[in-house]
């Protein structure tokens, strides 16, 4: 039988949204109206703490094993650095940020538009300890770019994807080496964005940016070799892969046909399979279609189905 997947149940709490992947293994989190929540891999709650923080906070990272996080707020970063602590505002208008390390949050902010103009090109690259000291700078000259932050689950490094819209993205490796930083594009001429590493940190898992949606690429770390290809075309994807999907573990891979329907494979691209999903338009409706993907443990993930403007988060389980 070809592998396919069926509904576990759809999580109302999460209100189409997915939760957030702290920078080290451990589970998953959202904050929403001011109360921070830990999730399974089953999306059930496992906590629930209310913060001090506005309805607005928006949560960029948590520490892997503790109750230190990062958030976004109109009026700057907060940190809370601990259970019991306040949270504390810094005057950084932070659009993300990772814990490199339990005392060392890297933060990217974009820089005020020049005289004229009416977006940043130029976004900052901060590192930070819990007091909100920066101890380390640099910029990156990208124009009006949404930073994604993938942190390596050993090392205090990150790849970094600016994405700029329609004028392509830089991805980027940004590493600390004590109090120092430094920033290095990788793949310049080509349309990759991240997607995840293995648990390893040896493999580096990445996807097509939207104006070239045609192949992902396994490569490895640090020397950043392309090791596996899977192209779209291979699988009948006709619209090609979309941006979300990752490892379910250090041998399986979950990606996703856009508009059409998620794919299984080995974790070197190959034995590649369109993933049946049982029933998929009783809960997503005759035009519906997933939306994104996130790799849960090595049978289960989460999927944001989309119909008619209206978005749904499900919980699947894989058979094969």
């Amino acid at each position: 039988m070809s592998p396919h997947a069926e509904l576990v149940q759809i999580i109302d709490e999460l209100d189409g949204t997915l939760p957030c992947t702290p920078s080290t293994p451990g589970p998953a989190a959202t904050l929403a109206r001011g109360v921070l929540i830990r999730w399974d891999a089953t999306l059930s709650p496992l906590q629930q703490r209310p913060t001090s923080l506005p309805d607005t906070a928006r949560l960029l990272d948590i520490a892997a094993g503790s109750d230190t996080f990062a958030a976004a707020c109109p009026d700057g970063l907060w940190i809370r650095s601990g259970a019991g602590a306040d949270p504390v505002r810094f005057p950084v208008p932070a659009d993300s940020a990772v814990f490199l390390t339990p005392d060392r949050l890297l933060v990217t902010a974009p820089d005020p538009p020049r005289a004229g103009r009416q977006f940043s090109e130029s976004h900052r690259v901060l590192l930070m300890d819990l007091a909100g000291r920066i101890v380390a700078e640099t910029h990156v000259e990208v124009d009006d770019a949404r930073p994604h932050l993938l942190c390596h689950p050993v090392e205090p490094a990150v790849v970094c994807d600016f994405a700029m819209g329609q004028d392509g993205n830089a991805l980027t490796v940004i590493r600390a080496d004590g109090d120092e930083l430094t920033v290095r594009e990788i793949f310049p001429s080509e349309e990759l964005l991240t997607l995840a590493f293995d648990s390893t940190g040896t493999r580096l898992l990445l996807g097509p940016y939207p104006t070239d949606p045609s192949r992902v690429v396994v490569v490895s770390w640090p020397d950043l070799e392309i090791l596996a290809t899977l192209d779209a075309d291979s699988r009948g994807l006709t619209r090609g892969f979309d941006t979300s999907g990752g490892y379910l573990s250090d041998d399986r891979v979950l990606l996703l046909g856009t508009e059409q329907a998620p794919v299984l494979a080995d974790g070197m691209l190959t034995d590649a399979a369109i993933l049946h999903m049982v029933d998929l338009e009783t809960w997503a409706g005759p035009d519906g279609f997933i939306e994104s993907v996130m790799p849960m443990s090595p049978d289960l993930f989460a999927a944001v189905l989309w119909d008619t403007g209206k978005r749904t988060t499900t919980l699947w389980r894989i058979h094969r």
